[in-house]
């Protein structure tokens, strides 16, 4: 990701802003200065406030679910979605879909599980477009203009695998538990005491991970986690590509999204899309919640929300606030009606009876990859809406900006003390 953002913004960019004020008009004030007219000096001061204006307009820096690795040509994962689904009986469904750039036919992708995983399979594309389209957040100006970000893409972890006794190997010290093969995956399911024989075992079986992963999977083996290890038959050949949907049933305490091999290989600041449904509302239990202020991106406005200052940003600098780690809830109510038909029908029948649907979303920074999100349910919480109504607020409130404000207060200031000077030096 980017350098860590502060929570006001990057103090030396108004540093360099304000000295680039100061500068101007110390430089009129020199020698040759004296035959400068009061217009000519506010034409500088109008000129060096714009510049000190055009560095607001860029992006907040912020600093930068399983493990993405390749031999030669970097594959980073960029983008990761993922749909959980609830089971009565203490069983998770997890349905992931990554986004990577790259084209490493090496490419692999392991996943830490608390058991051993059943029903591995390829999912449609199409699982994740209708709710995609009914809980995206729509934002809805004063003058009725509407405004939609697009969603983001998870990384955590047809043929179904040969489940059985683990098939041991004393030579490598590795387990197999499950091998197969479903669309345009190759999958096995291992584990193992030993970080380094395991880390041996999954790059001698072409799932290639480099050094810099054994002390994260170091991590997961004392917490006695099994591996789903995964590589594509092919990749091809593009600067950027979208993984299908890999979906598989596991056992476990409740919905988790394993981040911490994911830092190895990622961009600075991974943006993660979770659906959970359940019958009931799902909460993050070791990450904050947290919110996208209305009265922000009114005070944006549609001339620079999604124009000039993204969605995304927006809500990097609220996870920010919140310390880094905290998702915000975008939906939390009725699974849509029409969202059902688009599952497979085994996924069909995993789905309760009265299905509740929370979708939650962040920007996550390789700095706070130090744990991976976990999730609750929590009866009796009130609905989110997806659908934000910003006509009650003024049509003028973008217009201000508390920082505009007191940059322009700055620079009035020290025009005015450069103006007194002078009068009292003639």
């Amino acid at each position: 990701m980017r350098p860590q953002q502060c929570r006001h913004g990057p103090p030396r960019r108004w540093a360099v802003a304000v000295t680039a004020v100061i500068h101007t008009v110390a430089r009129a004030s020199e020698p040759p200065a004296r035959l400068l007219h009061w217009p000519a000096l506010t034409m500088k001061l109008h000129l060096a406030l714009l510049a000190a204006l055009s560095t607001l307009t860029l992006h907040h820096a912020a600093e930068a679910c399983g493990g993405t690795f390749c031999s030669n040509s970097p594959i980073i994962q960029n983008a990761e979605r993922v749909l959980f689904i609830r089971g009565g009986d203490g069983d998770n469904t997890a349905v992931v879909q990554i986004q990577a750039q790259g084209n490493d036919p090496s490419f692999a992708w392991v996943v830490p599980l608390e058991s051993v995983p059943r029903n591995i399979h390829e999912e449609s594309t199409s699982i994740f477009g209708i709710i995609d389209q009914s809980t995206q957040p729509t934002y809805i100006f004063a003058n009725q203009q509407r405004f939609s970000p697009s969603g983001s893409g998870f990384g955590c972890g047809g043929d179904s695998a040969t489940l059985g006794s683990a098939a041991p190997d004393e030579t490598a010290g590795v387990r197999v538990w499950a091998s197969g093969e479903t669309g345009m995956f190759r999958y096995d399911v291992v584990s193992s005491d030993d970080p380094s024989a395991l880390r041996t075992w999954l790059n001698t079986n072409r799932y290639l991970t480099p050094p810099e992963a054994e002390p994260i999977i170091g991590e997961y083996v004392r917490e006695q986690k099994y591996f789903l290890a995964v590589r594509l038959s092919a990749v091809q050949g593009v600067s950027s590509f979208v993984v299908s949907p890999l979906a598989f049933t596991y056992t476990g305490r409740s919905p988790c999204v394993p981040l911490r091999l994911t830092r190895i290989a990622t961009t600075p600041t991974l943006p993660v899309l979770t659906y959970i449904i359940s019958d009931t509302r799902a909460v993050p239990s070791n990450f904050a919640q947290t919110t996208v202020p209305d009265a922000e991106v009114a005070r944006l406005g549609p001339s620079r929300f999604g124009v000039t200052v993204t969605y995304d940003q927006v809500v990097s600098t609220a996870v920010q606030d919140a310390g880094g780690r905290a998702w915000v809830t975008e939906y939390a109510g009725p699974l849509p009606t029409n969202a059902r038909q688009f599952f497979t029908v085994p996924l069909q029948n995993l789905i309760p009876e009265r299905p509740y649907l929370t979708r939650m979303y962040t920007t996550v920074s390789v700095a706070a990859m130090d744990r991976d999100p976990e999730f609750d349910f929590v009866s009796g919480l009130p609905d989110v809406s997806n659908t934000h109504d910003l006509s009650s607020y003024s049509s003028t409130a973008s217009l201000f900006d508390p920082r505009l404000a007191l940059l322009g207060a700055t620079v009035f200031g020290v025009a005015r003390s450069w103006r007194r000077r002078r009068r009292a030096a003639r």
